[in-house]
């Protein structure tokens, strides 16, 4: 039973497009819907549930979750969906639980950087001291917050609607996504592999950042590491470490990983023997192919299981095949870890 609920009045909202919209993302995440009838709408994600009822007027919306780091998440969420249609009522949402302003999130923590050092590859290996009590092997990516140089650093606060206020202008963070590679519950550690873009934020800031800083770190989401069956892969070197842990936490996959590195270092990544999953590279260079590999292994033998992470626009185009081939969400991994920004 969840044991955090907020619930908010929506005047003025149209409660058949906010079901409809709770549809469509149930949908496009395989996501289960709890129930669908006159009374309203109740989706379950993996945060926890968030609703919508009619309301004479408007429409009501309710959230339950396991605890406050996930009540945000949804809130975070649901704020955004409804400002999508609604905007000025958005802006207008009180929660009943009363959120403070100005507090820093219940989604992330401070943590301090314990040491940075060189990995085979081409990564250098993070390792961050605090909180994890909220990692697992269910839920292993999460977000790092870096300020821009040269700037003191400014924290996200707790807007009036909920919704988390992050810091913009000149003081918007960086906000890349990560693996936690490997996470010392006992020890309260964290590590994450950076691998090295030369001129990358990321990787100017774990090369200079001085040991016993603080740094922001959100809850862990964005999927888990467990997986049972036959697996069919694709990754480039964003998605090494998650390959690794995947690796590590389950000794009887089967199954084969086609790794894409961008350069030649990054085959050199320290990946964990495993006897029944095959790893093989391909050519470093070659990852504008990695898309057509795996719509072709889709094509011509539907994998029991697909795992795919790499570039936005490849990361859509596997998962409209994925679709088109009237395979389950479920059966898949499918995900972007960066993108191509434009000139």
């Amino acid at each position: 039973m969840p044991d955090v609920i907020a619930r908010t009045d929506l005047i003025g909202a149209d409660f058949a497009r906010l079901r409809q919209g709770a549809l469509a993302q149930a949908a496009e995440h395989g996501l289960t819907i709890a129930q669908d009838d006159k009374t309203g709408i109740r989706v379950d994600t993996y945060y926890g549930r968030i609703g919508f009822a009619p309301l004479d007027g408007g429409a009501r919306a309710e959230i339950f979750a396991p605890h406050a780091g996930h009540l945000q998440v949804l809130k975070d969420a649901l704020v955004a969906q409804i400002g999508a249609g609604f905007p000025k009522i958005a802006q207008r949402i009180r929660w009943n639980d009363a959120p403070q302003k100005g507090q820093l999130p219940a989604n992330v923590n401070v943590m301090t950087v314990a040491s940075v050092a060189p990995l085979r590859g081409g990564f250098l290996r993070v390792t961050l001291r605090g909180d994890v009590s909220r990692f697992s092997d269910d839920a292993i990516h999460f977000r790092l917050a870096i300020g821009p140089q040269g700037r003191p650093m400014q924290w996200p606060t707790v807007g009036a609607n909920g919704a988390t206020q992050w810091p913009q202008g000149a003081d918007k963070l960086h906000l890349p996504v990560y693996t936690a590679r490997s996470v010392n519950h006992d020890a309260g550690t964290l590590c994450l592999d950076l691998f090295e873009h030369e001129g990358g934020r990321a990787t100017q800031w774990a090369s200079t950042v001085p040991i016993g800083s603080e740094v922001l770190v959100t809850n862990p989401g964005g999927g888990g590491c467990r997986i049972s069956g036959e697996i069919s892969g694709f990754a480039d070197e964003t998605g090494f470490p998650a390959v690794a842990r995947i690796l590590e936490a389950n000794p009887d996959l089967t199954g084969r990983f086609t790794l894409y590195p961008g350069q030649e270092a990054a085959a050199h990544y320290p990946f964990p023997d495993h006897a029944g999953v095959e790893i093989a590279f391909a050519a470093p260079g070659t990852q504008a192919m990695m898309a057509d590999a795996a719509r072709a292994a889709i094509c011509e033998r539907c994998p029991p299981f697909l795992w795919f992470v790499a570039e936005r626009n490849q990361a859509s185009q596997v998962r409209a095949e994925w679709r088109k081939a009237g395979h389950a969400v479920r059966g898949a991994y499918i995900s972007a870890y960066w993108q191509w920004l434009e000139e």
